[in-house]
């Protein structure tokens, strides 16, 4: 017998792992801001959190949980639980949208 990825599951699961992501990039954001203001020896750091794949990474996760944190509360809060999977790959494609628009706009 194989386990079957259901939706809701992958969802929670890419849920908590873009926040934990969004969470730690917020820390090491205040670590190097903190230390461009009384440092300076953390350049390294800087430069990793400017990079342009580091920005698309960020952009696509922050629209992730950010659609999927409103999946969650429509379906808590109103009748989704009926049909969450379809409201799951609408908030994607809306998701898609946004992540294109801000692509062009990086």
């Amino acid at each position: 017998m194989r386990y079957r990825w259901q939706t809701g599951a992958t969802a929670w699961l890419l849920h908590r792992i873009t926040g934990a992501a969004v969470g730690i990039y917020l820390l090491l954001h205040i670590l190097g801001q903190f230390d461009m203001k009384y440092g300076g020896s953390l350049e390294g750091l800087r430069d990793f959190l400017n990079a342009k794949v580091i920005a698309v990474v960020l952009l696509a996760f922050l629209i992730y949980h950010t659609l999927n944190g409103i999946r969650e509360l429509i379906v808590d809060f109103g009748q989704g639980a009926l049909y969450h999977k379809k409201l799951f790959w609408v908030m994607m494609a809306i998701g898609l949208v946004l992540f294109v628009a801000g692509l062009m706009a990086l």
